[in-house]
């Protein structure tokens, strides 16, 4: 998956810190910290993992020398697991 997208169908409520997603389908609550939230925005069908790996490092000022696509796909494999991403 290059460019993921997230499912349309889902009610999203930003709680301070966190970020709640209901799907009324299956009945199931998720809930993502800030990064996994920036990384849910990204998945438009637009943004490829560069992006994301770009936007989280600008987001939260990580350094060049450390690596963050691992952690990308992770959530994004969560994100697939879960159900709430679509084929583009």
């Amino acid at each position: 998956m290059t460019r993921p997208l997230r499912k349309n169908s889902l009610l999203i409520r930003r709680m301070g810190e966190e970020t709640v997603l209901y799907d009324r389908n299956t009945g199931a609550i998720h809930t993502l910290n800030p990064t996994a939230l920036l990384i849910w925005d990204l998945c438009d069908g637009k943004h490829a993992l560069e992006d994301m790996e770009q936007a989280i490092r600008k987001q939260f000022s990580v350094g060049e020398t450390e690596t963050v696509l691992a952690d990308i796909r992770d959530v994004l494999s969560h994100f697939r697991e879960e159900g709430l991403l679509v084929d583009p």
